[in-house]
């Protein structure tokens, strides 16, 4: 039940920014548009993350940038830090992963 409820809301969310992407061209001079591409790469790599049954993506955080992607966020254990890099590498697009969780 969970998995169906973060999966709509990944969708929910991939539907909000396809149908937002003119919106932040309004005024070029006072808004700083991120590249839609990057937004999409994010939200690919945190849908891989929520998939990873391992891993409680919800208190983990994606951005992206060019092909650079920075997770950063909470893990239990060392190795949920590096499944959560192993993860985010095998995502298309993804050039580099910069880790920057944290073990509690």
């Amino acid at each position: 039940m969970t998995y169906k409820i973060l999966r709509t809301w990944i969708i929910g969310s991939l539907s909000i920014v396809f149908s937002m992407g003119g919106c932040a061209s309004f005024n070029p001079d006072t808004v700083e548009e991120t590249p839609q591409q990057d937004i999409i790469l994010a939200m690919r790599v945190k849908a891989k993350l929520i998939e990873t049954k391992e891993l409680k993506a919800a208190a983990m955080h994606v951005e992206a940038a060019n092909g650079l992607v920075v997770i950063s966020g909470f893990v239990e254990t060392e190795s949920q830090r590096q499944l959560a890099t192993s993860v985010a590498q095998q995502v298309p697009n993804v050039k580099q992963v910069n880790n920057q969780i944290k073990v509690k």
